[in-house]
């Protein structure tokens, strides 16, 4: 099969047991809380419903509508400290206190909360926590927790599980992709500011869109889209700062644009097709590729 790329330029045919280059996983984060600062791993549990502790809490505001980075940047300054196998510690520059969040002893009350205008059960945390959070945003807002009686799916794989994040439990970017679009960038972009979960190295620019099924450790993951980008990519995650100048998104789209779907690319949505544990420095393979959309460069 000869595998697509996306500047018109074609790469040797590849063998489904052959790697062009040695492909390895070189970074794992976690998000636990939608929008904060992310938290980075050696090794990680893969759920079906993402990696453990990934994205597992939401703020939502007053009428249960969940709450992000794109309109409280000052979310990403708050940093998390995996205390015990489900304690988390919170902090932020603004304030000298610390919150610490137990699953244990939260309330049992659920209430029904909405991600991009889908309906789902949530887990109230504490009276403490909102009034933390609320402080920290200075907006009445509320903390809730992925429960025992939270369910929620993917939309192109329903019978796929997902916890708070967007939209699929898996996001992973790769090293080549950021350093291509760094060449033309007018600002130096950190990966971090995409928010992956997992990053390879090995690949050629874009290269990740042409993966259909991967494997890495023991894990195998399948591609189901590339992932959509937003506003929230221009918002610095150590300052909290808006790039003024709107990048990434500015270079991004002169040639990462899909016309057809409005959107612009950078990174794929995975979901996992078995669990296991992986860890940085693992092995990634390419077990089935596919046809991916050619982008138009106008840079």
């Amino acid at each position: 099969m000869t595998l697509p790329y996306r500047h018109n330029k074609k790469l040797p045919a590849v063998k489904k047991e052959e790697s062009i280059v040695p492909y390895s996983l070189s970074s794992i984060s976690i998000y636990p809380i939608k929008s904060i600062h992310g938290v980075e791993l050696v090794q990680s549990q893969v759920e079906w419903s993402g990696l453990t502790g990934d994205r597992r809490y939401m703020l939502i505001n007053s009428n249960g509508e969940f709450i992000t980075g794109r309109d409280f940047p000052q979310l990403v300054l708050i940093k998390a400290e995996w205390l015990t196998n489900k304690t988390w510690e919170l902090s932020h520059p603004d304030t000298a206190i610390k919150l610490v969040l137990d699953p244990a002893t939260f309330s049992s009350i659920y209430q029904d909360v909405v991600i991009w205008e889908k309906s789902l059960k949530a887990q109230h945390c504490s009276e403490l926590a909102n009034a933390w959070f609320s402080q920290v945003l200075d907006s009445d807002v509320r903390l809730v927790y992925f429960g025992e009686q939270s369910e929620r799916f993917t939309k192109r794989r329903p019978e796929s599980p997902v916890g708070f994040a967007d939209g699929y439990p898996f996001h992973l970017t790769s090293q080549a992709s950021l350093e291509e679009l760094n060449r033309t960038c007018q600002e130096s972009i950190q990966m971090t500011q995409f928010r992956p979960n997992l990053v390879v190295t090995g690949s050629q620019p874009f290269e990740e869109e042409t993966w259909k099924r991967l494997r890495i450790g023991g894990v195998e993951f399948e591609n189901v889209k590339p992932c959509a980008r937003c506003i929230f990519t221009t918002v610095h995650p150590e300052t909290a700062l808006r790039s003024k100048k709107g990048e990434p998104m500015k270079t991004l789209g002169k040639f990462r644009l899909q016309p057809e779907e409005k959107v612009i690319n950078f990174g794929i949505n995975l979901i996992a097709l078995n669990t296991g544990e992986i860890h940085v420095g693992d092995k990634m393979e390419v077990l089935e590729y596919q046809e991916a959309f050619t982008y138009q460069d106008k840079r």
